[in-house]
């Protein structure tokens, strides 16, 4: 019987600070968050046959270190008006331009957020949401720019409300060793955010990287991270 990862046995809470509501009506650069924002990963997903193969097993999941902790660098904050991420993926030796046709294989950030943080069900509900982001996209290096897309839960007993990522403000920069990306997505589209009354959210992520695999909050396969949101981290909005 394999061990259980040590990453299985207790559940993540990360506080994160509110921003006045200058900071997010405009582009957000990630040196505007200091460290005190920033949100560490678990694992690196190592990448071998492709990002959607499911016969991995634990031994692919590395714990965070200090050789790849400068590689990648995650920062969450919020409002009463919405919350606001960061991502800064350093260290690369090949910046490829994704296209729309492209997405499956492209670097992405994907995003799950519940605004009741309810730990005692084990399928999507109407507070769940599932949210893509794609830092760079385009025909060209020049005309390259970040696209969002809402993404069904699986098995999930309940949709949100309709998500229009056309309301999310989000801004990416590339540099020359990876890229900067940040988005803000406003309360009005995550049904159920409501920070006076529900001042958790849960919340996991996994940011996929065509060089390095994966950066993953927490837990990856073969746990349904992505579908359960029991198994996701809690966010205290103090």
């Amino acid at each position: 019987m394999p061990d259980v990862p040590q990453n299985y046995l207790f559940r993540l809470r990360f506080p994160i600070s509110k921003i006045p509501a200058s900071a997010y009506k405009s582009a957000i650069k990630p040196e505007q968050l200091d460290h005190q924002f920033r949100i560490p990963f678990w694992s690196q997903y190592e990448q071998r046959d492709g990002f959607d193969k499911r016969d991995e097993d634990v031994d692919s999941l590395r714990p965070c270190d200090p050789e790849i902790e400068n590689r990648f660098d995650f920062r969450c904050a919020w409002a009463q008006e919405g919350l606001l991420f960061t991502v800064v993926v350093a260290e690369k030796q090949k910046q490829p331009t994704w296209t729309h046709s492209t997405l499956r294989d492209a670097d992405a950030v994907r995003l799950c957020i519940d605004t009741r943080d309810l730990k005692d069900v084990h399928r999507g509900t109407r507070f769940c949401h599932r949210l893509l982001f794609y830092p760079l996209v385009g025909e060209s290096e020049d005309v390259a720019k970040p696209l969002a897309q809402w993404a069904p839960i699986n098995r999930a007993k309940a949709l949100p409300n309709a998500v229009d990522v056309a309301e999310f403000r989000m801004a990416s920069e590339r540099r020359k060793d990876g890229y900067a990306f940040s988005a803000f997505i406003p309360s009005g589209t995550l049904t159920g955010f409501d920070p006076s009354e529900f001042n958790r959210v849960g919340f996991h992520y996994v940011v996929r990287d065509s060089q390095f695999g994966a950066f993953v909050l927490q837990y990856a396969f073969p746990a349904p991270c992505e579908e359960d949101p029991s198994f996701w981290a809690t966010l205290v909005l103090e």
